[in-house]
C-alpha cells in the first residue's frame, strides 16, 4: 500500500500540527482514520462528517490492481453504530472484483450494527445493474442524500 503524505494532499495545512489521527480536509470536515491511501489506479480518503458518520471518497479505478487496498481501507472504517458513506461519484471504472468488496463491506457493516450508503456514479450504477445487484445496496446521487439531509433518491435511470 502506498500512503500519500499529508503535505502532498490538496487542502492540507501548510503550517500547524493537526490532532493525532486527524488532518484538515476542508469543507467543514476532518480527515479521519488511516492516512489517505493510493494505488497505481485508485486513491481513497476518509473524513468524518458527524460523530457517527464517516465518508470515504474513492477516485480512479477499482480493478485487480487496487481492489485489495480498496477492501482493506474500507474495512478499517467499519465500527459499531457507524454510518459509512462510500462516495464513488468520481470513480472512472469498477470491475466485478469491486462489487465483491462492496458485498463484503455490506456484511461487515451490518454485523457491526452500522449502516452503509453508496454514492454511485455511472460506472458503479452500470455494474450493479449488469450484475442484478441494484436492490442490494442503498445508492444515492449525492452526499446530502446519503446522509439524510435531502430527499432520498436512488439511481437516475
Amino acid at each position: 500500500m502506498t500512503v500519500v503524505p499529508k503535505s502532498s494532499v490538496p487542502g492540507s495545512p501548510v503550517s500547524g500540527k493537526p490532532k493525532p489521527g486527524f488532518s484538515y480536509a476542508g469543507r467543514g470536515s476532518l480527515d479521519y482514520g488511516p492516512p489517505p491511501s493510493a494505488t497505481s489506479t485508485a486513491s481513497f480518503r476518509a473524513h468524518k462528517v458527524s460523530a457517527s458518520t464517516v465518508v470515504v471518497s474513492v477516485h480512479g479505478e477499482i480493478d485487480l490492481l487496487s481492489v485489495n487496498t480498496f477492501r482493506d481501507y474500507l474495512s478499517t472504517q467499519v465500527a459499531p453504530d457507524r454510518t459509512l458513506v462510500v462516495d464513488m461519484s468520481d470513480l472512472e471504472f469498477m470491475g466485478m472484483c469491486g462489487l465483491s468488496s462492496l458485498s463484503i463491506l455490506a456484511t461487515l457493516t451490518r454485523d457491526a450494527g452500522g449502516a452503509l450508503a453508496l454514492i454511485c456514479g455511472r460506472p458503479v450504477q452500470r455494474l450493479l445493474k449488469a450484475a442484478g445487484q441494484e436492490s442490494m445496496f442503498d445508492c444515492y446521487t449525492s452526499l446530502e442524500h446519503a446522509v439524510g439531509l435531502g430527499e432520498t433518491k436512488r439511481f437516475l435511470a
